[in-house]
C-alpha cells in the first residue's frame, strides 16, 4: 500500500530565533555541495529552520533518486544532509518496498540547533548538534520494529528524544531518551497517544481511550510520576491542539472549528480538573494548526498548507501569548518537492 502524505514534500518543521530572512531557491538535485554543505553541523552560529527530503511521487511519497536529505537554514541557504538514511525500514531492517516507501523518521528541534534521525550506514537513531561534535548514537530500541512506524520528536532544546512507536508497533511504549548520556529516561505506556514534550521538557502530554468512551490527557514526568484527567471532552476532540505547560499540570488547549480555523485558548488543570481562566479569542487563521514549545518556553501555533497542483507546501509559526491570544510571525518559508503533481 501507498503511503498518502499530505504535503507534496517530506518536511520536517523547526524554528528561526526571530524573522528569518526567504528561503533561497532550492538547489538543483544533482548539485555537488561544497565541503562546508556536506557538513552542515560545521558552520558556526548554523540554525536550522527545516529538514527536506525532495520527493519524485507527488502526493505519494518516493524519493528523488539520490537526492538526500536537505537542511534550510536560517540564513536562507539549503545544504544537503548526506548522512541521514532516506528510505523507512521494514521490521526486517530491509527497505520499505517500492509501493510502500515511506521517509525515514527525522526530527528537528524548535531552537533549531539539534537534529535527530536514522543514519544511513548503520540504521542507528543518532541527535547531533548543528554546531559541532560527534552525533549521539542511540541505545537500540529493540527488533522487529524498522523505521516505518516510528516517529522522532525533540524537545525544544535537543536535550531529548521521543521516540514514538505507530501503527502496528502501537503496543510498544514510547521512550524518552536523555540526549546527553543515550540512555532511557522514561516510557510512556503502550496504549497513550504522545503529543509532545512540556515547556521544560520534562513531561510528556499523552492521551488515552477509555473504555466508556472517553479520553483521558494524561502528563508523564521524568521520574514515573504522571497525573491525569478526564476533561470537557470538547478539550480533545478532533478539533482541538494541545499543550503542557513547565508546571505539569496546566493543559492550554486551542479549539477550532469545524473548518479547521483556530478559536479560542484557553487553560485547564489537570490536578484540580478544571478550566483556570477565560478563552482568548486567537488569531491568525490559518487552518488546522498545531501548538508546540519553542525556545525559552514560548507557546507557538505552526500551520502548514500544501499545494498538490504546484507542488509546493507553506510553512507559517507564529509566538503566541496564552494570556491574551495574540500572536506574532516569527517564521514562514515554502518547500517545493521534486516534481509537481500532474492533473
Amino acid at each position: 500500500m501507498k503511503v498518502k502524505i499530505t504535503a507534496c514534500a517530506a518536511a520536517v518543521l523547526a524554528l528561526a530565533l526571530s524573522a528569518a530572512p526567504a528561503a533561497a531557491a532550492q538547489p538543483p538535485l544533482a548539485a555537488q555541495p561544497s565541503p562546508a554543505a556536506r557538513a552542515p553541523w560545521l558552520l558556526k552560529g548554523a540554525v536550522v529552520r527545516a529538514a527536506y527530503l525532495p520527493n519524485c511521487g507527488a502526493d505519494y511519497f518516493m524519493p528523488c533518486k539520490g537526492a538526500p536529505w536537505h537542511l534550510l537554514l536560517r540564513d536562507g541557504r539549503w545544504v544537503p544532509f548526506r548522512d541521514a538514511a532516506r528510505y523507512a525500514t521494514r521490521a526486517d531492517g530491509s527497505r520499505a518496498d517500492e509501493v510502500e516507501d515511506s521517509p525515514a523518521p527525522f526530527a528537528v528541534s524548535a531552537d533549531g540547533r539539534a537534529v535527530a534521525y536514522v543514519r544511513a550506514r548503520d540504521g542507528r537513531v543518532v541527535v547531533r548538534k548543528v554546531s559541532g561534535g560527534k552525533p549521539k548514537a542511540l541505545a537500540a530500541y529493540g527488533k522487529g520494529v524498522g523505521t516505518r512506524n516510528v516517529a522522532l520528536t525533540l524537545s525544544a532544546d535537543g536535550a531529548r528524544l521521543l521516540v514514538v512507536f505507530e501503527g502496528g508497533t502501537g503496543k510498544r511504549p514510547s521512550l524518552v531518551v536523555d540526549v546527553a548520556t543515550g540512555g532511557r529516561a522514561a516510557e510512556v505506556p503502550a496504549g497513550d497517544v504522545p503529543l509532545g514534550f512540556s515547556a521544560d521538557g520534562d513531561e510528556v502530554l499523552a492521551t488515552r481511550a477509555e473504555r466508556d468512551n472517553t479520553v483521558k490527557v494524561v502528563a508523564h514526568a521524568l521520574d514515573g510520576s504522571s497525573v491525569a484527567a478526564t476533561p470537557p471532552q470538547q478539550v480533545v476532540a478532533r478539533g482541538t491542539a494541545l499543550a503542557l505547560a513547565a508546571d505539569g499540570r496546566t493543559v492550554l488547549a486551542l479549539s477550532l472549528t469545524g473548518e479547521g480555523v483556530p478559536s479560542r485558548l484557553r487553560p485547564y488543570d489537570l490536578e484540580a480538573e478544571a478550566w483556570t481562566g477565560p478563552a482568548r479569542q486567537v488569531r491568525p487563521k490559518r487552518l488546522w494548526p498545531s501548538l508546540r514549545w519553542g525556545p525559552g518556553g514560548r507557546l507557538e501555533l505552526v500551520a502548514e498548507e500544501s499545494v498538490p497542483e504546484e507542488g509546493r507546501s507553506t510553512t507559517w509559526i507564529y509566538a503566541l501569548d496564552p494570556a491574551t491570544g495574540s500572536a506574532r510571525r516569527i517564521d514562514e518559508y515554502t518547500i517545493h518537492s521534486g516534481v509537481p503533481e500532474k492533473r
